[in-house]
């Protein structure tokens, strides 16, 4: 089966600068992402580049990503050693073999902030370095849920809740579905699940993983953002759905949530479920912890959206939400029926070398599964589960 496809994928833009001597324009393509609201890009390491210099002689910019343009004035900053975030950023973004085959050395970079930004023009930005990042990380992304054992919690936790929900024969759609850790489980319960992502190449992965597994029939792929849902459904032959999902990360990382969860209300059939599953503003974990160790700036990293790059865990713009700030969200298209949190006393999947082992593992496993659905613990995990039922 083909990946139905809304949208081009983006990696680059072109930047706009004042020549030094002739004071005339100098375009030039490259890379970039997206880091504390601002777009840094890289010189590559080889060969003289005008652009480079000639920010160094006037700061001021011209930014162009398709059909948008801001006015943007440039700062030269260089990354603390390999482990910068906003390095990291970079490389997982475009990969570590391109990264040392283009930028080897470059530890100078630019940081672009963009003037007279609207809405709009910023939710461009955001998914375009969504794209890429996703796209970036498909080949080893189970791998990095796999490969952790509270990222496999995690997912644990949500399909033992949306085993509950939906039943053999239903079709339910999925928001971020990466490589399928969640949608091949549903799918080999007999859930009919529309899978979609931003990234093809994740889209692609768990194709092949499907069809690997003989559950292609059950699962459709669809190539779109969050708040083109609707129209890229609709290519698929989908015009509705008895439930849909979203955990551990679109909710967090889309920027016209609003209209995401406008199209969901519309798909949803009455009486239909959503459950999101999303990174929490307030982690006990984390508060306690990063409070022994006297690290201020983490205990209240979460409170700052967008959450800066190197406090997240996250390689993309995110965005930490309360279980009161997503209800405001989402209030008037469906309300909130149940809510667990995951991962209470249990460290997040960036502290998991602090995770207990053996019996102990195993109690405080059931302890955090004994207190999930009480408050307050409920609002305190690393992430919370929600679940919904559409109004109207």
């Amino acid at each position: 089966m083909g990946v139905y496809e809304l949208g081009p994928a983006g990696q680059y833009v072109r930047i706009e600068t004042i020549g030094r001597r002739t004071g005339r324009l100098h375009s030039v393509i490259v890379r970039y992402v997206m880091y504390d609201g601002k777009m840094v890009v890289f010189p590559e390491s080889e060969g003289h580049q005008d652009w480079v210099a000639n920010l160094r002689g006037n700061p001021r910019v011209g930014v162009y990503a398709g059909e948008a343009r801001w006015e943007g004035v440039a700062e030269e900053r260089r990354a603390d050693g390999l482990k910068d975030p906003v390095l990291g950023a970079f490389t997982r973004k475009y990969g570590g073999a391109e990264v040392r085959r283009k930028y080897w050395g470059t530890m100078g970079f630019f940081q672009i902030s963009l003037l007279s930004m609207t809405k709009e023009n910023y939710a461009e930005l955001v998914y375009s370095d969504l794209e890429a990042a996703f796209d970036g990380v498909a080949l080893t992304y189970d791998h990095h849920i796999f490969g952790n054992p509270m990222n496999v919690w995690l997912r644990d936790r949500s399909v033992d809740l949306m085993a509950t929900l939906f039943k053999r024969g239903d079709t339910v759609v999925e928001v971020g579905c990466g490589t399928g850790t969640e949608t091949l489980r549903l799918a080999s319960r007999g859930v009919r699940v529309v899978a979609t992502d931003i990234s093809q190449k994740m889209l692609q992965v768990l194709m092949k993983k499907a069809k690997a597994r003989g559950l292609d029939a059950n699962v459709i792929p669809v190539h779109c953002r969050a708040h083109q849902l609707k129209e890229g459904l609709a290519k698929a032959g989908c015009t509705s759905a008895d439930g849909a999902y979203s955990t551990y990360g679109a909710v967090n990382t889309e920027p016209r949530l609003g209209e995401m969860v406008a199209n969901l209300h519309e798909l949803i059939r009455p009486g239909g479920k959503l459950v999101l599953g999303v990174w929490n503003r307030f982690c006990l974990y984390e508060i306690i912890g990063y409070s022994m160790r006297m690290r201020p700036s983490m205990i209240v990293a979460r409170l700052r959206n967008p959450v800066p790059v190197g406090k997240s865990r996250f390689c993309v713009t995110t965005n930490a939400f309360s279980v009161r700030e997503l209800n405001r969200q989402i209030h008037g298209r469906f309300e909130l029926e149940s809510l667990r949190g995951v991962c209470i006393l249990l460290p997040p999947s960036n502290l998991v070398r602090y995770l207990p082992r053996g019996r102990l593992l195993r109690l405080f496993k059931a302890l955090d599964i004994s207190i999930q659905s009480r408050n307050p613990w409920c609002q305190l995990g690393d992430h919370f589960i929600g679940v919904y039922n559409r109004v109207g």
